[in-house]
């Protein structure tokens, strides 16, 4: 009955191995990180005992690497199979294998449209696909995500902007451009229409905008009115036909509808001769 009892111990035990081994071999290969080329990424292989001291990584594109957790990026897209073996003091055996896709980088560029107002500029990124994510920062605090966004700057100046393009598979890359958003025209406070061929003219310069110059004097009545999409000039005449009599005039610099990316101007405008 000893001996039995001995055999069935035995048995149980055999049969508890095969349990345990068939329990570690249902481990998986785990990988961290963006499958993207070039992009380090982390093999592991899953509830892997203490016991196993020897390790084996196959990548698929003919490198390996011995280590208990791999890293290894690849450098051209493309679909792998990853192949682990480990073996416990070189004898039982566990293997894993798994396949991943390694995809490209999308194209990252874009266009600056301006042929718009002053303080307006329309972009657009040269790749429009559904499977692309467009990020944009326009270097002035501000930011917008779309294929073409529009943006009004509030002040002059030189910024940077920023377009970070994502594809469906989490792979991202940046570019930049930079943008000049120029001042306003500067408006002159006197002139002098004598003519003398010197200062004879108040003028200003829409640049493209359409806007409205009007002149006024100190009562209120109207000088002088005109709209414009280049340079407005004001030569000193009133509606009369004559010209208006040494003094200071008050201005008012509107735009036309549609146009509203410029503030309205006025001020003060001396005739003298």
């Amino acid at each position: 009955m000893f001996v039995n009892f001995l055999c069935a111990m035995k048995r149980f035990f055999v049969l508890l191995s095969i349990i345990t081994a068939s329990l570690s071999v249902a481990a998986q290969i785990e990988i961290e990180g963006s499958q993207c080329i070039g992009l380090d990424l982390k093999f592991k292989y899953s509830n892997l005992p203490a016991r196993y001291d020897s390790f084996v990584w196959d990548f698929g594109d003919g490198t390996t690497s011995t280590d208990r957790e791999g890293e290894h990026s690849f450098a051209s897209e493309g679909t792998y199979t990853i192949k682990f073996s480990s073996k416990s003091g070189g004898a039982d055996e566990i293997t894993g294998s798994k396949s991943i896709t390694i995809n490209a980088f999308p194209e990252v560029d874009f266009s600056i449209d301006t042929t718009g107002q002053r303080s307006t500029r329309v972009f657009t990124a040269k790749s429009n696909s559904d499977n692309y994510t467009f990020a944009w920062n326009f270097g002035d605090g501000s930011t917008k995500t779309g294929n073409e966004v529009e943006h009004i700057y509030s002040a002059p100046g030189t910024y940077t902007v920023t377009l970070t393009t994502t594809n469906n598979q989490n792979c991202s890359d940046t570019t930049s451009q930079t943008v000049k958003i120029e001042a306003a025209s500067k408006i002159p406070n006197v002139f002098t229409p004598n003519g003398d061929g010197q200062n004879d003219y108040f003028m200003i310069s829409a640049n493209g905008a359409r806007l409205k110059l009007e002149i006024f004097n100190r009562w209120g009545y109207k000088m002088f009115s005109r709209t414009g999409t280049e340079n407005i000039v004001w030569d000193g005449y009133n509606p009369q036909g004559t010209l208006v009599a040494p003094g200071t005039y008050f201005y008012v610099i509107t735009v036309e509808e549609g146009t509203t990316n410029y503030d309205p101007l006025n001020g003060y405008i001396t005739v003298y001769y």
